[in-house]
């Protein structure tokens, strides 16, 4: 595709000094190469005018940028009233409109958003579609799997994997769209088929500032979806009527508690998994915890619109082992059972206790719920007492350790955890490690072990440095302290 094509396709006429073929597109200028366009962004760190001169001379043929340059460049300069808008359009002009010849799913939320993206592409592929997924854990095409570095990548990355996935022949895309994604306009001009909404709590305040601006920033997914599209929402949350208030799409909803188009009734979860009657079907599932029930709820909603049938839901959930890092369950010799999850927010991690209380209840062995978390360092600091009052009141015992401290003394982190603990039912061990640990040490027979935080991390960043740190891996080097009794 020439320059002046792409330029005239973007309603950009004749803005340019001379043609070329663009052979790609790049916000990285250490990424540039011959026949590159060359987008000088604003970060949040960085300021990518101060590399317009290295990306020229690697091989730029264009700049495109924001912001008036006082220098006078020989080369193509494109001054943009915004120049990620301009950058996420062009990469889709670019890579030919993918996400009009497949049918893209967003999902958007503070918590579930993984586990339901997953479901969501496990459902289609049990009836045959081939889909693809971009998300926290990875990026997926095929057999193909990139590990992710953010939960939405930049509109250069995220229009060549659709672009690819078309020339595969995929169908259908499920994406986990981030509120900083949608504020960035990483996904802006996209063609969004279906959205879903999970929940809203506190989260990215250290970003957004304020709930009502984190609501805003994720309601603008649901604002610019077509009449055509699906627009589907959790009416147990708060914010779930108002999200989707604006939107032209078909409104469809789920709950456990209100009335909807989609409401879980007489459930039942143990260790071994969850069951729940909706719209006269049995769904049946080996995960478990009750959270999960609305992550499925949100999947059956999206699918069945598209003719999925329930059979193949429950054929996909019989092979449906969950999510890395997501409440994995990990039996232990005495009869305990650890679980990692990571929740990292404070009402996932309220959740995420609740559903082992529950658990622990309904097994009838006089278990009790043991919590190991902290928090990471560099982050929204609100929800450090909230998290630590809701360890220390709805868990046995707490034992509160490092997460990621990143640039944070981690003992800062731990004494705001502090500020709100609601009894003396804990210990503080700042070793994530030895944390581990003494929980399995304390464990017997029907207890849950909750380890919090990191999920499917495989590493703990310190001080800037990141070094391999694997929860599931320190679980299975203790696990000989749960001895039997």
């Amino acid at each position: 595709m020439n320059y002046s094509e792409l330029l005239n396709i973007a309603g950009k006429h004749d803005e340019f000094k001379s043609d070329f073929f663009v052979e790609g597109l790049a916000y990285d200028s250490r990424k540039v190469k011959d026949n590159f366009v060359f987008f000088a962004l604003k970060g949040l760190k960085d300021d990518g005018t101060k590399y317009i001169r290295q990306a020229i001379e690697s091989g730029a043929k264009a700049v495109i940028t924001d912001v008036k340059l006082n220098d006078e460049l020989d080369t193509n300069i494109l001054l943009v009233d915004d120049a990620r808008k301009t950058m996420a359009l062009f990469a889709n002009i670019y890579n030919h409109l993918p996400s009009e010849k497949l049918k893209l799913i967003g999902v958007t939320g503070t918590n579930g958003k993984t586990t339901t993206t997953y479901l969501i592409k496990s459902f289609l592929e049990s009836s045959g579609y081939k889909t693809g997924l971009l998300g926290t854990i990875d990026y997926q095409i095929g057999d193909k799997k990139i590990e992710s570095k953010l939960t939405t990548p930049e509109s250069v990355e995220i229009c060549s994997m659709l672009g690819e996935m078309v020339r595969q022949g995929y169908q259908y895309c499920v994406m986990e769209v981030s509120s900083i994604a949608l504020v960035m306009n990483r996904v802006y001009s996209l063609n969004f088929d279906s959205a879903i909404f999970t929940n809203l709590t506190s989260e990215h305040l250290d970003f957004h500032h304020n709930m009502e601006n984190y609501f805003e920033a994720k309601k603008i997914l649901f604002d610019n979806l077509s009449e055509n599209s699906f627009a589907i929402t959790n009416l147990d949350d708060i914010y779930g009527k108002k999200i989707v208030s604006g939107t032209k799409a078909k409104k469809i909803t789920y709950s456990v508690n209100e009335n909807s188009d989609y409401k879980a009734i007489n459930a039942n979860f143990d260790l071994k998994g969850l069951s729940f009657d909706v719209n006269g079907e049995r769904v049946n599932s080996n995960i478990t915890g009750k959270f999960n029930i609305y992550n499925m709820l949100a999947s059956i909603a999206t699918v069945r619109n598209y003719n999925v049938s329930y059979d193949s839901i429950n054929n996909a959930l019989r092979n449906f082992e969950g999510v890395s890092g997501r409440f994995n369950k990990i039996e232990l010799p005495n009869g305990a059972y650890a679980v990692i999850d990571y929740s990292h927010t404070s009402d996932s991690l309220k959740n995420a206790i609740e559903s082992a209380r529950e658990i622990v209840n309904n097994e009838n062995k006089n278990g009790r719920v043991i919590t190991i978390f902290g928090c990471g360092g560099n982050k929204d600091t609100t929800k450090r007492p909230v998290m630590g009052e809701f360890a220390t009141s709805l868990s046995d015992y707490s034992i509160i350790t490092s997460d990621n401290p990143r640039y944070e003394n981690p003992m800062d982190i731990i004494k705001d955890i502090l500020k709100g603990v609601a009894n003396k039912n804990y210990e503080v061990d700042e070793n994530r490690e030895t944390a581990i640990e003494k929980g399995i040490k304390l464990s017997k027979a029907g207890d849950i072990i909750l380890i919090c935080g990191k999920g499917h991390e495989t590493y703990q960043e310190i001080n800037g440095v990141r070094s391999h740190f694997d929860d599931k891996e320190m679980v299975q080097k203790f696990s000989y302290l749960a001895e039997k009794k």
